[in-house]
């Protein structure tokens, strides 16, 4: 069961470290927000599918209602604000940046919940915060020194929509906490991201109006199936299950798979450039999630997550 975990958990990492690289070859064919409604309506339609098939889903309860649709709510931001800032930056500084979210985590557990923080928590929220503002001054740098160029340098904004799509997957977390408990994990994510899917739209006409989709190559195809059925009905489903049956330490190391591989795959096949500025926030902010989700959970919080 232990080797079956570590292989759903490595297997989703991997897809979602591939989901930033593949992504951002993809923005040049169609718009960030078009290809994150995409990704959103083919997963969670699988998902729904699956589901079915294993046993129907059942009805939602009245009172869960409006949690459904404030968790569509943080679903639909997440995969804009992540999908807008990828495309502002880079396939590896989207999944390192959006690493955060465990922070934000803890932050929203604290005021949504009144769940206590470590200290040892507290120095890995401190320190990965100043992996966040190395990687914000190296985007405001790059900016300042594209001023005096043709092209428009949006690095900075991009840091800062990465920053917001893991804190919008983190409030998710924490206003989904109940329907989760009722509805499974599974089930809970497709359902808000269902609700997320109409919500996406207005977004992608308007991107869509500019930059209109003239073709789609079978590359784009793939990259298409990729994040739908890869990165989100595969990778999700393999998440769950394997979290299920792992301890959250272990968890939460197997996850620094996904910028490691978003890097060799960035970096070998786009050609994404690395600096030391990259490394060192690189570090500080992966470092400071180590910390955070290196602490051991109490019997209580671990019963309730």
């Amino acid at each position: 069961m232990q080797r079956t975990a570590i292989f759903d958990l490595s297997l989703a990492a991997a897809l979602w470290g591939g989901m930033y690289v593949v992504s951002a070859a993809t923005f040049a064919a169609i718009a960030p927000a078009a290809l994150a409604l995409l990704r959103l309506a083919i997963g969670a339609a699988l998902l729904l599918l699956w589901s079915a098939l294993r046993g129907g889903a059942p009805s939602l309860p009245p009172q869960l209602r409006r949690t459904v649709l404030i968790a569509g709510v943080a679903v639909a931001a997440s995969m804009l604000l992540q999908f807008e800032g990828t495309a502002r930056t880079s396939g590896v500084e989207g999944s390192i940046v959006t690493m955060s979210t465990p922070v934000f985590v803890l932050l929203f557990g604290r005021a949504l919940e009144g769940a206590p923080i470590a200290r040892r928590s507290w120095a890995g929220i401190g320190v990965a915060t100043a992996g966040v503002l190395l990687f914000t001054l190296r985007a405001s740098g790059d900016a300042s020194a594209a001023l005096g160029g043709d092209q428009r340098n949006e690095g900075l904004l991009g840091v800062l929509m990465l920053v917001g799509g893991g804190a919008a997957w983190a409030l998710y977390s924490s206003l989904g906490r109940p329907l989760v408990a009722a509805l499974g994990a599974g089930r809970a994510v497709s359902l808000s991201s269902l609700v997320a899917v109409p919500l996406l739209l207005p977004f992608a006409a308007a991107e869509l109006a500019v930059a209109p989709i003239t073709t789609l190559a079978p590359s784009t195809l793939a990259a298409i199936a990729y994040l739908g059925v890869g990165s989100t009905a595969i990778a999700w489903s393999a998440w769950y299950r394997g979290y299920a049956a792992a301890t959250p330490r272990l968890a939460a190391g197997i996850l620094f798979l996904q910028p490691l591989i978003a890097g060799l795959l960035g970096v070998g096949l786009l050609g994404e450039p690395i600096d030391v500025a990259l490394i060192a926030g690189a570090a500080l902010l992966l470092g400071g999630v180590a910390l955070i989700t290196g602490v051991p959970m109490r019997p209580v919080a671990r019963q309730r997550a």
